[in-house]
C-alpha cells in the first residue's frame, strides 16, 4: 500500500541550489536536476510548471525578479538536457507563497506548529535562528504538473 500525492500539488525539490543571491545553479544541484530529467522522460506527456520562492528578506520586487531568474535557470538545464520547452513553465513568485507547514515540518521543527503559514507575521515573532529556519524552508524550488496530455491528441 502506498499514497500517492495528488498531481497539482507542488513537489518541493530539496536538492537545487543557487549561488547566494544569484540565480547560476551550484554543482550540488545535478543529482536533483538529473533525477527530474529522469522523471520528465519516463512522463512525456505531461507538462509543469517549475517555480522558485525566496525568503522575506531584501526588497520583493528584487526577490520575485531573483526567484523568475533561478526558475529560468533550472529550464533552461532541463531544456539543454533534451526536454521540450513547451513542456516548461518558469514563473518567480519571490515570497509571495509562503510554505504552510505540514506534519513533516512540524516533526522536524517542532516550534512551528501544522497548517501554519510561515509568512512574515509569523516568522518575526520567533527567535533569530528559529527565523532562519523559517527562511530556510521559504527558499526553494517546486514543480507541479500542468497537463498530462501533452502531444497525446
Amino acid at each position: 500500500d502506498f499514497t500517492l500525492a495528488p498531481i497539482s500539488k507542488p513537489i518541493t525539490m530539496d536538492n537545487i541550489f543557487y549561488e547566494f543571491g544569484k540565480w547560476d545553479l551550484t554543482p550540488a544541484s545535478e543529482k536533483g536536476l538529473q533525477g527530474l530529467v529522469k522523471l520528465l522522460n519516463d512522463n512525456p506527456n505531461i507538462t509543469i510548471e517549475l517555480s522558485a520562492h525566496t525568503d522575506l528578506v531584501g526588497d520583493s520586487a528584487r526577490n520575485v525578479e531573483l526567484s523568475r531568474k533561478r526558475a529560468q535557470s533550472v529550464v533552461n538545464y532541463l531544456i539543454k538536457a533534451g526536454i521540450e520547452a513547451e513542456r516548461l513553465t518558469p514563473v518567480g513568485y519571490g515570497k509571495n507563497k509562503p510554505v504552510v507547514a505540514d506534519k513533516a515540518i512540524h516533526n522536524a521543527h517542532t516550534f512551528i506548529p501544522i497548517d501554519q503559514v510561515l509568512d512574515e507575521e509569523f516568522i518575526l515573532s520567533l527567535s533569530k535562528d528559529q527565523q532562519e529556519i523559517c527562511n530556510q524552508i521559504n527558499r526553494r524550488t517546486e514543480f507541479k504538473v500542468l497537463k498530462t496530455t501533452y502531444k497525446l491528441y
